[in-house]
């Protein structure tokens, strides 16, 4: 392909009309090499630029729907929320405090109602505080969703508090 190919293919099109079919049929699978590099710039500068286009909020939370749930601790998992089907969410922060006199150690992660995954434990001591890292933008939906496992100490010392958005999809 010589400069610009990719470009040329589609250069009739508007951003607001160029539809994913068209960039498959257009860019089709491009291998990265020296000779490809240019294609594949201008292949990523398309798809970004129809992205802003069509949809710019792609991703961010949706105004007025973050909330904050809290759940008390029990033995097993405990979905801490049921996301509404068809939506997307995102984790911003989650703590956990512990009523009790001894230390817990508590998982907080993903459960699709018979696995559980674990994305960060801690361990809180006895009338403590804690704070779960979730540095990472982790999202769900109501196939996978958050939930806790208390795996040392009483659960029902446990209060676990999330905090979670809406996102545009």
């Amino acid at each position: 392909m010589s400069d610009h190919q990719i470009r040329d293919l589609v250069h009739t099109i508007k951003s607001k009309d160029l539809t994913g079919a068209q960039i498959d049929s257009a860019f089709g699978e491009i291998f990265l090499s020296r000779d490809t590099i240019t294609n594949q710039m201008e292949s990523q500068e398309i798809v970004s630029q129809m992205q802003v286009v069509k949809v710019p909020t792609f991703g961010t939370s949706i105004p007025n729907t973050t909330k904050i749930v809290s759940k008390a601790g029990d033995s097993g998992v405990i979905p801490l929320l049921t996301p509404v089907a068809n939506k997307t969410y995102q984790f911003i922060g989650a703590d956990v405090v512990n009523a009790g006199g001894s230390s817990m150690t508590i998982s907080i992660g993903l459960f699709d109602g018979s696995a559980f995954m674990t994305l960060n434990q801690i361990t809180v001591a006895g009338a403590g505080t804690g704070v779960f890292n979730l540095r990472n933008a982790y999202t769900f939906d109501s196939s996978v969703y958050p939930a806790i496992l208390v795996t040392i100490g009483t659960p029902g010392d446990a209060l676990i508090q999330l905090c979670y958005s809406e996102l545009v999809q």
